[in-house]
Parts: C-alpha cells; structure tokens; sequence
C-alpha cells in the first residue's frame, strides 16, 4: 500500500445479513433503500472486519475489504498497542433490528472459544456446518443499546422466583423443572433446571404450549403484575409451539431499555433480544450456542458447558459525558467501547486519533473535516477512522453512534 491511499477516515459498504427475524423497516429506514427492500426482513448490518462479511473500505474511485486494508499497514489502521495485540480490528459493530425474537443463546468466554474451535476443525465440521458451534476462536461479550424501546431476556433470575413463577402455571409437565430448580446447590439447581426444559419432548412440548395459550386469560387476571411476561409467553407459544423455552420470561430476567439505554453482556450470559432496533457493538466473533427459540441447531451439552449457572440481571446503563461532550458506555473488556455524539449547529466536536473507529449516522448530517479532506455525511452513512489519522472535526446537526478500543477515547 502506497501513501496515497492512506487516509484520515474512510466511507464503509456495509454487508446486510437478512435473517428471518429481522424487520421490514428499521435498517431500511437508516439506509435510505428502495421500497423494493421492504419486502424482506433485514435483520443485521456488519461494520467492521470479520472475515465472515467484512465492510468495504471505500477510497477515490476503489474499494478494499477492511480486513484487507488493515493488515497492509496494521499500526497505523489499529495504533501499534492494538495490532500487536490482536492483528485485526478487535470488534464488530452492528445495527441490530429485531420485529421477532431472536434465539435464547450464549457465548463462550476465550479459553472455551479457542478449545471449542480448535476441536470442531479437528473433527473437520465444515465451517458453515448446521452443527458447527464454534466459527472462529474468539470469545463474544456484547453490548447492546436502544435506538427505539427494546426488549430482552438477561441472566437467570434467583431460584426461588423461577421457581414461584413456574408454580403460578400450575402445569404438570413443569413439575420436575420445578424440583430442579429448588435444588439447594446453586449452580446444580439451575444446571439440572435446564437438563430438565431439555428433556421435555417434542409432544409434550406442544401439550405444554398449548396448555400456556388455555392458561394466558386467566394468568392475566390473576396475576397482573406479570403481565409482560405473560404477553412474551403467549407471542413464544405462536411462533415455537412445541418448544419448552416458551417459559424464558419466568426463568430469565426481562428487561425494557429506553432509546439511549444500553445493556452489557459477558460470556456464558443466557439471553435474547425480543425486539426493538439498537446498535450492537462486540468482540470480533460470531459464535453463538443456541438455547431456544430456534428451528436451528442446538448442542445441549456444550451449551451447559459455558453457561454461568448462577443469577444474574445486568444493569441498565446510561452514558458517561466526556470532557469533549462524546458520551460513552464504558465496558468492561479492551476489545471495545462504544460511544454516541450529539452534533447541534454551531457547535463542533472533535474526534482525537489514537484508536481505531467507526461511526454511523442514526439522525441528521454533518460534515467531517481532517483539514485535508471533507466529506458531507448523511443518515446511514458510516466511516472507518485510523488510529493514525489527523484530528477530525464533526459540524452540523446529527446523532452519530461511533465503536473504538478501550475502555475510553483519547
């Protein structure tokens, strides 16, 4: 790579994943596509460098993969302490739109994911194989933060409300849940409450649905302050009949973000997001254990291999203003931070180099400026920043999400 094509920002083509529960549209409104584009669901747009679907790093009239462009001149796309350490750009950025519910699942922490990857190319499982659990050897903490209101499922409740929420029911199929859940050893208890779930079958399972939907009226007079969990359970049976992980909302916790408010996840968090739109900010990984919900593969076994068998609700968090007005929501890994600015007329901001970044335009315009290029950025539009690059400086009026390394900005 010349100097010619390094650059102080880059425009990013962005890979959009058409998952079946994503919406019709959240990202088509941001992006701005053709009505030809609402007639599918699109449920994800990648930013960044997974080698899964990179982003295309735009500059004069070429495009380059990102991970490509990065490991032709690593120090001075990732600053040198980032490249050594992990070679790549360490995160992936989303916009993440969700009109159903995606799976139950959880990620494995960095010992199990590179063990688990390593195994499964040993026994030369395909990478794109229905069973492959593992696609790469990176671990996956996630956060998530809400453009609209957001539901999500988050951690395991305390045992004796799981299992006060599942007497409720009154359902016999769930007896033996119930005495697993009541197990005095904490871990053993939500351990064999899971085997248990797991092992109802699939007749059964549909017994157990359809028992829910019969119960759902009267649940609802009875016990009105469960009434969210109720509306979930109900929409769960419609949509999985015969899946025992209809009950999630009585096991696991559930939790409403407002625009703004934003949820972190470590590894072996059970969880899913029921719906909303947000951006999605994790390590550089796309492994995923399923755990419900799903027509797809589930490996019960390693599943319960990296679960955290032991109650947990993650805070709600709000962002911290910086000095320099950018607002972050600190987290808890090296890999990532994410952060979100507010640009009003007349009022620059400015964006200090040292990490790599990318950005994304949720509302308004604005101009960049490095001093020797400009570009006018609109709604959807998304930059790639080098970590060497000059000072930038952001005018107008717009609500930018941006990812970088850390715990903060420089």
């Amino acid at each position: 790579m010349d100097n010619e094509t390094l650059q102080n920002f880059y425009l990013l083509k962005n890979p959009i994943q058409r998952y079946a529960w994503g919406s019709k549209q959240w990202i088509q409104d941001i992006l701005s596509l053709p009505e030809s584009d609402r007639h599918v669901p699109i449920a994800e747009v990648w930013m960044g460098a997974h080698p899964r679907a990179p982003s295309l790093a735009v500059y004069d009239t070429f495009e380059q993969r990102l991970d490509s462009l990065i490991q032709a001149r690593p120090a001075f796309f990732l600053g040198a302490e980032t490249a050594e350490e992990y070679r790549t750009l360490p995160y992936l950025f989303k916009l993440l739109a969700a009109a159903t519910p995606l799976s139950i699942q959880a990620h494995p922490n960095k010992k199990q994911a590179e063990e688990g990857f390593a195994r499964e190319e040993m026994a030369g499982i395909p990478i794109n194989a229905e069973n492959r659990n593992y696609k790469d050897a990176n671990h996956k903490p996630e956060i998530i933060c809400a453009i609209t209101p957001f539901t999500a499922m988050c951690g395991f409740r305390e045992q004796d409300k799981i299992g006060a929420l599942l007497s409720l029911l009154d359902i016999p199929q769930l007896q033996h849940c119930i005495e697993a859940i009541h197990q005095h050893d904490s871990r053993s208890a939500y351990e064999a409450f899971l085997q248990s779930l797991f092992a109802i079958p699939q007749r059964e399972g549909l017994n157990l649905t359809k028992s829910l939907q019969d119960k759902i009226p009267e649940l609802k007079k009875k016990h009105p302050l469960y009434a969210t969990e109720w509306e979930l359970i109900d929409r769960f049976c419609r949509l999985y009949p015969g899946d025992s992980a209809v009950i999630a909302p009585l096991y696991l916790n559930v939790l409403s973000l407002k625009p703004g408010e934003a949820l972190f996840l470590p590894a072996g968090v059970l969880h899913a997001y029921v719906e909303g739109f947000g951006v999605e900010l994790m390590a550089n990984s796309d492994n995923v254990l399923r755990g419900g919900l799903t027509p797809k593969h589930i490996d019960v076994p390693e599943l319960l291999r990296i679960i955290r068998f032991e109650a947990f609700k993650p805070e709600i968090l709000s962002p911290i203003e910086t000095d320099n007005a950018l607002r972050l929501y600190p987290s808890p890994v090296s890999e990532f931070t994410l952060f979100r600015m507010n640009i009003t007329e007349g009022k620059p901001q400015e964006l200090l180099p040292g990490k790599p970044t990318i950005i994304i335009v949720i509302e308004g315009s604005a101009q960049i400026d490095s001093g020797r290029e400009t570009m006018e950025l609109h709604k959807g539009m998304s930059l790639f920043l080098p970590a060497s690059r000059a000072l930038l400086t952001l005018e107008g009026s717009a609500q930018i999400f941006g990812a970088s390394t850390g715990s903060g900005l420089q």
